[in-house]
């Protein structure tokens, strides 16, 4: 039986030998795969927390949808210091790493690719792609499951050139995969300015592995963030799902997760070779992936889908030690939500965009766990943007709004928990770009019935991009 030292340095060494097969790919020249198309909802509502509208000159920012031309499952969404825009599509067994360079009109396809012109990253059960936008560096990551391990490919060049890992895990088999970077707290990087972390579940745990070479090779960090078991003394099972990490301006690494049906946020000062688990409140989590980021003043802004099923956030000012009265964050005439996500600007405190899939019929509050498929025959779904420039005020004023008109849903009857059906899949994404604006991902699964009459069926799994114009500064 191999000890854990010896474990490590077993995956080290074949990382290491894998140095020799990483190549260097260029993507194919430019290929736009169609004319982005704006579409959209209204102006956003400016509200308090709890829903209760605000009267008055509050302009908040108008939403516009971008139809990226390929089928989504799970979309991430990255910009860069150059003002790109990027999304991953999943329009078959391979992902699709798209390009946007005139704010979402057109989108290009930059995969990396082998010179015979197939995909690189052959076969991905889990899509995701991670812009690492920190002033200077702009490397954009795509990384797929392959379950017995990742395939990962990193570019410099905004998706002109690209070098690929094909052993990216630093422990096989492992699932729904998180990557994340950030300042070192004690190692010396090697060729690249920050830590970069993947985390997994493998059931028993959630586990994470580091590379302090960009990319290059990764080993195992230490004990995993949580075990796979109830450890607050219940006995249950919980698996290891998480959501994305986050690492923090001094290099504090954030791992969040639903965790036996609490919502709960592991916390490593070292790395990720120890962590601190605490529960962020106690009025539940439902099934979907909780959100964290960190400003750069070390405030921390969680978001998660409580017991009632409506989204909150909550924050912490003394890194974690306590948390703020969860706010409940939803739009005004929400009654259920689903696949939370956020993001923080770094140019300030308090600044917060969010995103969340949403229902303005669903019968929930009405049926509850009773609910029956019968129940959500005519419900409807959203997609919900929203941002706040105020967060660590003692009143803040959030902005909502729909990305998407209405009269045009995205899905229709059941979203989650958890899984909102068989085409949106564990989450989608919301990213503050470096200049400040707001973007999000979302999978459109109503394009081909959806807008007739009530009752039908969905249809289609289109990929699209939101993005907010106008309203509070968040830079």
């Amino acid at each position: 039986m191999l000890t854990s030292t010896t474990r490590r340095a077993a995956v080290a060494t074949v990382a290491v030998a894998l140095i020799a097969s990483l190549t260097a790919l260029v993507a194919p020249s430019s290929n736009a795969v169609e004319k982005g198309r704006e579409g959209t909802g209204k102006t956003a509502v400016a509200h308090y927390a709890g829903a209760e509208v605000i009267n008055g000159n509050h302009r908040g920012p108008d939403p516009r949808l971008f139809r990226v031309g390929l089928a989504a499952g799970e979309p991430t969404v990255g910009a860069s210091n150059e003002g790109n825009v990027y999304f991953v599509a999943l329009p078959g067994a391979a992902t699709k790493v798209l390009k946007s360079g005139d704010e979402g009109q057109s989108w290009e396809d930059i995969s990396p690719t082998l010179p015979t012109g197939q995909n690189t990253h052959r076969i991905s059960l889990d899509p995701y792609i991670y812009m690492d936008d920190a002033e200077g560096v702009d490397r954009l990551f795509t990384i797929d499951l392959t379950v017995a391990c990742s395939y990962m490919s990193f570019s410099d060049d905004e998706g002109a050139s690209w070098i690929t890992n094909p052993l990216a895990c630093g422990r096989p088999v492992n699932d729904h995969q998180t990557l994340f970077s950030g300042p070192p707290k004690s190692s010396l990087t090697v060729n690249y300015p920050n830590a970069l972390y993947y985390c997994w579940n493998d059931v028993a745990s959630s586990s994470c592995s580091k590379s302090i070479d960009g990319g290059l090779t990764f080993r195992p960090t230490g004990f995993p963030a949580y075990p796979g078991v109830d450890a607050t003394g219940g006995g249950g099972f919980c698996g290891g799902l998480h959501g994305h990490g986050h690492v923090d301006q001094q290099g504090n690494v954030y791992l969040p997760r639903e965790y036996c049906g609490q919502p709960w946020l592991a916390i490593s000062n070292d790395e990720g070779t120890t962590w601190t688990n605490v529960q962020i409140a106690k009025n539940g989590a439902e099934g979907s992936d909780p959100s964290v980021a960190v400003d750069r003043k070390g405030n921390i802004y969680y978001m998660w889908v409580a017991r009632d099923r409506l989204p909150y956030l909550s924050i912490s000012k003394d890194h974690g030690k306590s948390w703020s009265k969860p706010m409940m964050v939803g739009a005004p005439g929400v009654t259920e939500a689903n696949l939370p996500s956020l993001d923080v600007g770094l140019g300030g405190t308090g600044k917060v965009a969010m995103v969340y899939y949403g229902s303005e019929n669903s019968r929930f509050p009405k049926c509850k766990r009773d609910c029956t498929d019968k129940d959500y025959a005519k419900t409807t779904w959203n997609g919900y943007m929203a941002v706040t420039s105020n967060a660590l005020d003692k009143n803040p004023i959030f902005y909502s709004t729909t990305v998407n008109e209405k009269s045009d849903p995205l899905k229709r009857k059941t979203c989650g928990p958890g899984r909102c059906d068989t085409v949106v899949y564990d989450f989608i994404d919301v990213v503050i770009a470096p200049d400040g604006q707001v973007w999000s991902a979302f999978v459109d699964a109503c394009t081909i019935t959806c807008s007739g009459p009530e009752g039908l069926q969905d249809g289609g799994n289109d990929g699209i991009v939101g993005h907010l114009v106008g309203g509070p500064n968040l830079q």
